[in-house]
């Protein structure tokens, strides 16, 4: 990576002095720019890697006069795991920053793919990540101080099945630590989708998988879904954004950055090669993000309520039902079909959105926003009347801190549908 990406991205070389970065699959691609961009913002860095490459990059810092340690790394072993957690707390005292980024992927139909390729692939890509934030969140939160990302991807890829569904279950594991935390114990916790990055990976599963949709390598790797760029996105590029999320790690906690926003934000992408529209369509795409990760809150958040419904016994059920229906603007039943298909419409969603299919999901937008405005106060009265119902403090907090979670995913979400 180079110190002009950093600098353009108003990153100060010193901004993460004293930090500790621990950074699985930190031997190429991704994970070894981002690497080398945090070694240039001051951190020391792990490199977590399972092949021999991690030396090399470990190397690399090391020239640059960066503070570097290469641990071999299987994460998908609990032993293996803790072994990096010793060595890296033995070297550093602490980590402060855990990027989940080892991956792997492996090609072919639902029904081609041995159960072997999912086991493994669930094993890297979810169960791996899992075993670093039980390995170093204990002590971030000791300290109240700490940063977790989790790299994501598109859902329902056709003929790489195991690796879309580890990324989908890998979301739902952010979201629920996310909501384990809350906002009170100085830890950040957020997704981050890379889009379609130069790395060795994509050099390897697209040959292979490009040619069952009709489609060639350059088509594949040109199918638009990279904002400001003709094809794929620089590896440094995706790393520089990625590295701006992290020194601004509280503004974005439990939610998903893109690089693509702050490269926008520097007029990096304006004058990007073969893209003359590319601060519009970027602006298009990232207001679809973060509305396609609101609408999937929304759902969560509707979900939760039914089944804190269906646990109450059938008078309270029935009671609290009601009252939903009269205060928030439709049953729990319709909110849970139109929160499903909110997230449908925006994946569906195309930038640049001229398309008569675009016009017609806007079309329904007024009607939801109505709808998710009435939703709104009911949270907002449900969380006076919380105030009234607990005895005890502690569980009064919990109940309104909850309810205020509730209230503000709804604004975000009738913000982010205003803006586009």
């Amino acid at each position: 990576m180079k110190a002009e990406l950093l600098d353009k991205l108003g990153l100060s070389l010193g901004s993460l002095t004293g930090k500790v970065a621990v950074i699985t699959g930190a031997g190429g691609g991704i994970g070894k720019e981002l690497a080398i961009g945090l070694s240039m913002l001051g951190a020391s860095v792990v490199i977590a890697e399972i092949g021999d490459s991690g030396a090399e990059a470990e190397k690399r810092i090391i020239s640059m006069g960066g503070k570097a340690l290469f641990v071999k790394t299987d994460v998908s072993d609990e032993k293996s795991v803790n072994e990096l957690k010793e060595k890296s707390l033995r070297a550093f005292g602490k980590a402060d920053i855990v990027v989940n980024n080892a991956v792997t992927v492996t090609t072919g139909s639902v029904m081609e793919q041995p159960v072997s390729a999912w086991d493994r692939v669930m094993a890297v890509n979810l169960k791996g990540p899992l075993l670093m934030i039980k390995a170093f969140l204990p002590a971030m939160i000791e300290r109240k101080d700490g940063v977790i990302v989790n790299m994501l991807s598109s859902e329902g890829m056709a003929y790489l099945a195991p690796y879309s569904a580890s990324k989908a279950a890998l979301m739902s594991l952010t979201s629920s630590l996310v909501s384990e935390l809350g906002d009170g114990t100085g830890v950040s916790v957020f997704n981050f989708a890379p889009g379609m990055v130069d790395t060795p990976a994509i050099h390897k599963f697209v040959p292979e998988v490009a040619p069952r949709m009709g489609l060639t390598f350059e088509q594949f790797t040109h199918l638009g879904v990279n904002p400001g760029y003709e094809g794929l996105m620089p590896a440094e590029d995706c790393a520089a954004g990625l590295a701006y999320a992290i020194v601004h790690a509280k503004e974005y906690h439990g939610q998903t950055a893109d690089p693509f926003k702050p490269l926008m934000q520097t007029g990096m992408l304006e004058n990007a090669p073969g893209n003359k529209q590319a601060t519009a369509v970027t602006a298009c795409v990232t207001a679809k993000t973060t509305a396609s990760e609101r609408a999937k809150e929304l759902r969560n958040v509707i979900m939760t309520v039914n089944r804190e419904f269906e646990e109450l016994d059938l008078f309270k059920r029935t009671w609290a039902k009601n009252d939903f229906n009269r205060k928030a603007g439709m049953g729990i039943n319709d909110w849970l079909k139109v929160s499903a298909d909110l997230v449908n419409d925006l994946n569906e969603l195309s930038c640049p959105d001229g398309a008569d299919k675009a016009a017609s999901i806007k079309g329904k937008f007024p009607y939801v926003i109505s709808k998710l405005e009435k939703l709104a106060d009911y949270f907002k009265g449900s969380i006076e009347n919380a105030k009234g119902w607990f005895k005890d403090p502690k569980q009064r907090d919990i109940a309104v801190e909850a309810l205020e979670r509730r209230e503000n995913a709804v604004k975000s979400l009738i913000s982010s549908l205003k803006e586009l």
